[in-house]
């Protein structure tokens, strides 16, 4: 190791050791501490030491719930408040008893013993007071200038008040703040502050500004406020400890920037908004004109507060930036908007927008910031990457405002197709309609979808082409999504009619997918968005003509069937073969609207369309079969399995209101089922399919108008006590329950219903029997579940032939006479039971004996 080494080791060690023992020494003090102050015994150098506010209660005495710095801010907000108070009651009501003079004299001392009392004060290290004293002396200011208007001293009385109280409030920001630096005060500077936030609005409404003339004050305000930012940040916070103890302290200049920030951000953000309004609403060029002022303001502030003040926090220069943005691209716009046509209003903010998109992106590529380290830590933002986050912020805010502004223009064109078609396929009814879309919109549309194309390219370009980088990922899905409504659109703009833009969508549409079977590998994701944005709106628009709907969603079915078999091969990658499963259901999906639709053109009614539906459910059975055939496709097949299964209960949903063909399809629905169980890995259909075709049966047998319930219970607990033998013949140790208990009650729980509403004696008597037979199984072989529905069966049968309004059983014999029988056989066998446990227990005992 080394003699530097083994001495490092040992010095580590003793500091250890300090550690330790200034831990015990510490609370050993506590604890002496502790003690001494339970007996009121504590020495005078030791009472500095003690907590203030802790007093007795460690040692049982009166806990203080109060402490002497609360009790102390109390005490001097409250005598603050009175003597502002006072003032005022003097003001307002003894003013009248007092001369000119006199009034000025008694104020005039007031507020300069209030505003010299700090000085004496601070003298004797009493800060608090001091800060109460200067603020009581401030209101007093304050107050003194409301009076000496109010008595219209040296004629005050006649000047404005909005301009008066301009003048004061701004030499009370400049006097306080003087004051508070002199006094080393830190009261004063926040309110001089505070104060320095009226004059601008003031003298604005003195001159009787206009909306322009307000959001200039507010922006100008918002410029002061950051200057003072800038300040403290830059020369306060790493500057002297001197020039911090003048503002307080650390913490007091922190809470005076904090607050400078929120003044500043609220003032530019009001004034902003104001501006932008006026330049957007302004009905001559003008008054446009006039908005370019704050607006300048706030590009020329936001610019020097990014790009100059280098010292402020990068958040803060970021949203800077973003403000200059937003007033510089809506500067452009306001101007740009008075060369257009009509209509084109929007383009005018829309382009620079999207100019400026493009160069923040440009901007934020080279000044690495999205450039990441090969080891994934984070790095420092480098050099100018907070001027481009801040536009390409704001600026993509503001195009993003310019999509939803000729938003329902772009829906009302997208989904015009799809009004048409619905009044087709319900009312039956082909109304005329026209699909038109003005080129203003579209060319909003197409600018979004260029810039979010071009910062896309820019993204993954800069990301080095990695693969896991998820935001180009996600930037280049976003550019799929919002180019395939752009350039479908296209024709629709150009007034060309529906089949010829039908046509050119669906025929994209089909060139993307093949690309896809062709090429899995390259860009997938954004290919699959525009595979699914384009099919999706090729599928929506095809609805307005039956033909239509025919050749496209059949030429989707199969292009799709193509798709799920090819992607879903074993070397795919994990993302192909999520979309083969996808093109698979959707394959599907697409063969049932084909065949509905197929039927409802031919004017078939819906009973009959139902089995269209069922027959395109067959035939994703049997696909499902076949690709569960191939290596590595049972994905694919569970999918197209689970959507057959789907579209099958679809065709008996439409069957519903027709027993006859509801029947019908259950037959085939259970013949299938019976099929499919065929396959090793599904023998568990075979009990869907007995159940469809015992439905099926139960249908036919209503529609025959069949009330008898055994009509319908007995085929089902016949095939579920075989079903039930043979699981318990296969599998030992299987409970009597599930195995023949929910056959048993199945049929008995109907037929014990029925009876107790028929007067009739062969139920009764043929259900007594069944439960007597069942009684004896679950006797002879044991097993519970026989013997109990039996039992409780054959109780209730009992207690039904003993109701005095039941007819005698047989009529021959009484009708007790069946239940004595039935009672004495399982006495006997109870007895025969009791006699072999006896004989048993006997022979054990012998046994025992011959040991």
């Amino acid at each position: 190791m080394g003699p530097d080494a083994a001495a490092l080791w040992q010095v580590t060690g003793e500091l250890r050791a300090l550690d330790a023992r200034r831990q015990w020494l510490v609370q050993r003090h506590y604890e002496l501490l502790t003690a001494l102050r339970g007996r009121r015994q504590v020495p005078v150098g030791m009472q500095a030491s003690a907590p203030v506010g802790e007093g007795d209660g460690a040692a049982g005495g009166p806990r203080r719930e109060v402490s002497v710095g609360s009790v102390r801010a109390g005490l001097l907000i409250l005598g603050g408040v009175l003597v502002v108070v006072a003032a005022l009651v003097f003001c307002v009501v003894s003013w009248g008893r007092l001369g000119i003079g006199g009034r000025a004299a008694v104020l005039l001392a007031l507020t300069a013993c209030a505003l010299a009392l700090p000085r004496v004060l601070l003298r004797r290290q009493l800060t608090a007071t001091a800060e109460a004293s200067a603020g009581v002396g401030l209101a007093l200011v304050v107050l003194d200038a409301y009076a000496a208007r109010q008595a219209g001293l040296g004629g005050l009385d006649g000047i404005g008040t909005d301009a008066y109280w301009a003048v004061v409030t701004t030499l009370m920001a400049v006097g306080a703040a003087v004051y508070g630096w002199w006094q080393r005060l830190r009261l004063p500077l926040p309110a001089g502050l505070v104060l320095a936030q009226l004059p601008g609005l003031l003298c604005t409404a003195a001159l009787g500004g206009t909306a322009v003339d307000y959001a200039t004050a507010m922006v100008a305000t918002a410029v002061m406020d950051f200057v003072v930012v800038y300040a403290l940040t830059a020369h306060v916070a790493t500057g002297p400890a001197a020039l911090r103890d003048r503002l307080g302290g650390r913490r007091a200049a922190a809470i005076l920037d904090a607050g400078s920030r929120a003044m500043g951000g609220g003032w530019a953000l009001l004034g902003g908004a104001l501006a932008v309004g006026q330049a957007v609403d302004a009905s001559a060029l003008p008054e446009v004109v006039r908005a370019w002022v704050p607006l300048g303001l706030l590009v020329l502030g936001g610019g020097a507060l990014c790009r100059v003040l280098r010292t402020l926090p990068f958040a803060l220069r970021s949203g800077g930036e973003g403000v200059a943005v937003v007033a510089l691209i809506v500067a452009v716009g306001s101007g740009v908007r008075w060369v257009l046509p009509s209509g084109w209003a929007v383009v005018g903010y829309a382009a620079p927008a999207a100019l400026m998109v493009f160069g923040a992106a440009v901007s934020c590529a080279r000044s690495g910031r999205w450039a990441k380290p090969a080891g994934g830590a984070p790095l420092a933002p480098p050099s100018g990457a907070a001027a481009a986050v801040g536009e390409l912020a704001a600026a993509s805010a503001v195009l993003l405002l310019t999509g939803v502004v000729v938003l329902p223009d772009l829906v009302s064109a997208l989904f015009r197709p799809v009004v048409a078609g619905m009044a087709l396929w319900f009312f039956g009814d082909p109304p005329g309609w026209s699909w038109q879309l003005s080129a203003a919109p579209l060319t909003v549309l197409w600018l979004v979808a260029s810039t979010v194309v071009a910062v896309a390219v820019v993204r993954a370009r800069a990301a080095g082409g990695r693969s896991a980088d998820r935001l180009a990922v996600v930037m280049s899905g976003a550019a799929a999504l919002v180019t395939v409504p752009a350039l479908f659109l296209l024709p629709v703009a150009a007034g060309l009619p529906y089949g010829w833009v039908l046509t050119a969508a669906a025929v994209a549409s089909l060139a993307v997918a093949v690309d896809v079977v062709r090429r899995p590998g390259a860009a997938l994701v954004a290919r699959l968005v525009a595979l699914a944005a384009g099919g999706a709106l090729v599928l929506l628009w095809s609805s307005a003509d039956r033909a239509a709907v025919l050749a496209v969603w059949g030429a989707f079915a199969v292009s799709a069937a193509v798709m799920a078999h090819v992607l879903s091969a074993p070397e795919a990658r994990p993302a192909a073969r999520l979309t083969a499963r996808v093109a698979g259901v959707f394959a599907a999906l697409a063969l049932g609207v084909e065949g509905a639709a197929s039927t409802i053109t031919a004017g078939l009614p819906v009973h009959v369309t139902a089995f269209a539906v069922l027959a395109a459910a067959v035939v994703a059975a049997g696909a499902a079969a076949a690709w569960n055939r191939m290596p590595g496709r049972d994905q694919v097949s569970w999918a197209v399995e689970g959507t057959g299964y789907t579209l099958a209960a679809v065709a008996l949903a439409l069957t519903a209101a027709h027993p006859g063909a509801l029947s019908l399809a259950l037959a085939a629905s259970g013949v299938v089922g019976l099929a499919i169980a065929l396959r090793p890995d599904r023998r568990r259909a075979a009990l869907a399919g007995t159940v469809l075709l015992l439905a099926s049966s139960w249908v036919r047998l209503a529609m025959s108008g069949v009330t008898t319930p055994e009509a319908y219970t007995l085929p089902v607990t016949a095939a579920a006590l075989v079903i039930g033998h043979r699981r318990r013949a296969s599998i030992p140790g299987t409970s009597s329950w599930p195995t023949y208990g929910g056959p048993l009650v199945a049929t008995m729980l109907p037929s014990l219903t029925a009876m107790w509403g028929d007067g009739g004696w062969v139920r009764p008597l043929l259900l007594g029997t069944a439960a007597l037979l069942a009684t004896v199984v679950g006797v002879r072989a044991r097993l519970q579940a026989p013997l109990v529905v039996g039992g409780g069966v054959l109780v209730l049968v009992g207690l039904h032939e003993l109701a005095p309004a039941v007819v005698q059983v047989l009529g021959l014999l009484p009708r007790w006479v069946p239940l004595a029988a039935a009672g004495l056989l399982l006495l006997l066998l109870g007895a025969t039971y009791d006699r072999r446990i006896g004989e048993a227990r006997r022979l054990r005992e012998k046994v025992r004996g011959l040991g």
